[in-house]
Order: C-alpha cells, then structure tokens, then sequence
C-alpha cells in the first residue's frame, strides 16, 4: 500500500498537516508476476484443455493487456512449460516405514493423481518433457530412494524407467476413458456400464480370458487398477534388484 502525498484542505479550507488528518491508503499498483500469470494459465488449462489456453483470454482472466504477458513469457510454448512444471507434485519424501518400496509408490502415486487432476499434462508432455526445477526435484528424490536401497546403476535406470513409464502410461489410459465419458455427458461407470453389450460381443473370437479381464477392469475403480499395477511393478523391480547383475555393471 502506498501513503498519498502532498497537503489536502481541511473542512474549513486550510491546509492540514499530514500529522494532523488521517492518512489515507491507496493500493499500490501490484504488476504481473510470472507466478500469476502461470496460475491464471494452469486455471485455464484446468477448465478447458490445451484448447483454452489463449494469450488474450488469459490476459483478460489477469485484467491485463496481451503485451504485458510478453515481458515474462516469450511463447506459449514457454507458457505450457512453466504450467506443467508448476503442478508437478512436491518430491516424495521418506516414509516412517523406511521401505524403499513404500517410498517409491508414493511418489508414483502423488504423480498419478496429479496427471489426473490435470490430464492436459498428459498432452503436452509428449511435446514439452518434464525438465522444470519441480519435475527434476522428483526424479532426484525417487533417484536417491534407489541408491539408499542400494540399486545398481544399470538397475536404478531400468527401475526410474518402469517408474515414470508406468505412471504416465496408466494416467494416459484413465484418462482417456474419463474424457470419453464426460463427452457422452455420463458418469464413468454409466459410460462402461453402455460399453458392455459390444464388448461383450467384440470379444466373443478371443480367449474368455479376455472377456473376464474386461469384466474385471470395468468393475474395479480407478484408484485400485493403478495401485494393483504399481505393487505388480514394484514386486518385479525387487527381484531384479535382488539379482546379482555385476557382470552388466
């Protein structure tokens, strides 16, 4: 806030002191941050996708003109980086259980809700990788998880593989049937619910055991699909750091 200066008149027409009239505040003229202005872009991106990010919308949403924006961000491009580097979940920290397998399924999992919240991430990462200070500060994290469980080299980079494969790989596949669900205007289990007749018939020519993988997958819930593979990955990367593999080191 600043003070306003210079004299005013009191009631009577004379000059007043400023010691001796109330002194009247008056917001300061706060300019744009790029910290506002990726907040404002993460918003947009939130309601409407990739598609709803506009350089003039977001300056209107900021009450702000289109060229203000420039002096922080030079392209768009540059704007969707530092969006999805702002929403990357904080690095996973060490749990009470001192389970390295505890530690690295939490971090998949803040990362999988995160892709969720935000599945136009999942877009724009095939063009615009993960390599923003918070994104780096996650791979460290689940890096160091590895060392301290004594993970080879060659092991700790098959494991952060399988880790960041997964995870955004089984964010793709949920979201892409959510999406479809709310084009239709239904609920998720509504949407499978209606998809059942033709696959039921679809999978008429494969082995049953297609069909009762179907019937499984649609009856269980997103969170638990994603926890069930994550505890199949994390049980098949300690075998393979219980191996001994130093004729590949």
């Amino acid at each position: 806030m600043n003070e306003t200066s210079g004299r005013e008149n009191t009631p009577k027409g004379q000059p007043g002191s400023i010691w001796l009239r109330e002194v009247k505040q008056r917001p300061a003229r706060q300019p744009l941050s790029r910290e506002q202005i990726v907040q404002a872009a993460v918003r947009l991106l939130d309601e409407g996708g990739v598609r709803n990010l506009r350089m003039r919308q977001l300056a209107d949403s900021l009450n702000s003109a289109p060229m203000s924006l420039y002096w922080h961000v030079s392209t768009k491009d540059d704007l969707l980086e530092l969006a999805i580097d702002a929403v990357f979940p904080d690095p996973p920290a060490r749990s009470g259980t001192g389970d390295w397998r505890d530690d690295i399924k939490a971090g998949a999992t803040d990362l999988f809700e995160v892709l969720l919240r935000h599945s136009w991430m999942i877009e724009l990462m095939g063009g615009h990788p993960p390599v923003g200070p918070r994104a780096l500060a996650h791979t460290s994290a689940i890096i160091e998880i590895l060392e301290q469980a004594h993970f080879s080299p060659r092991q700790l980079d098959s494991a952060l593989s399988a880790i960041y494969y997964y995870t955004v790989g089984a964010a793709l596949s949920e979201a892409s049937w959510q999406a479809m669900a709310r084009q239709s205007a239904e609920s998720e289990e509504e949407w499978v619910s209606r998809l059942g007749p033709y696959l039921g018939m679809a999978t008429q020519s494969h082995p049953a055991s297609l069909g009762d993988y179907v019937k499984r997958s649609a009856s269980s819930s997103t969170g638990q699909r994603f926890h069930d593979g994550l505890e199949c990955m994390v049980s098949g990367m300690g075998q393979m750091r219980s191996q001994d593999c130093s004729q590949d080191s």
